[in-house]
């Protein structure tokens, strides 16, 4: 599901996941995981957030989500996460050492 970067977040689900940001032309911005996508958002998502996004206009930045069922293997986001990271290095997200 891709939503379009508004303060409003009503579309995104309120289920656990992984998210990214992308803009549209710099591509990949930012990837994480949560057991709430829509508190995430709607929370100021750590108030970093739109301290960056602020600098992109609003209609080139999506965000796309993929609910993950997080009762069976919670560890799955934390993993799921951990690969995708280390295969795009999106530039907002602190670097993931890799193992040796």
């Amino acid at each position: 599901m891709n939503i379009p970067l508004s303060r409003d977040f009503s579309d995104i689900p309120d289920r656990p996941g992984i998210y990214a940001v992308r803009h549209r032309y710099q591509g990949l911005l930012y990837i994480g995981k949560t057991k709430s996508l829509r508190s995430r958002f709607k929370g100021g998502h750590k108030a970093f957030l739109w301290a960056w996004l602020d600098q992109y206009k609003s209609e080139d930045v999506r965000i796309a989500v993929q609910t993950i069922p997080y009762s069976k293997n919670p560890e799955l986001l934390l993993e799921l996460e951990a690969i995708i990271l280390r295969a795009t290095e999106p530039p907002y997200n602190v670097k993931i050492p890799m193992e040796s």
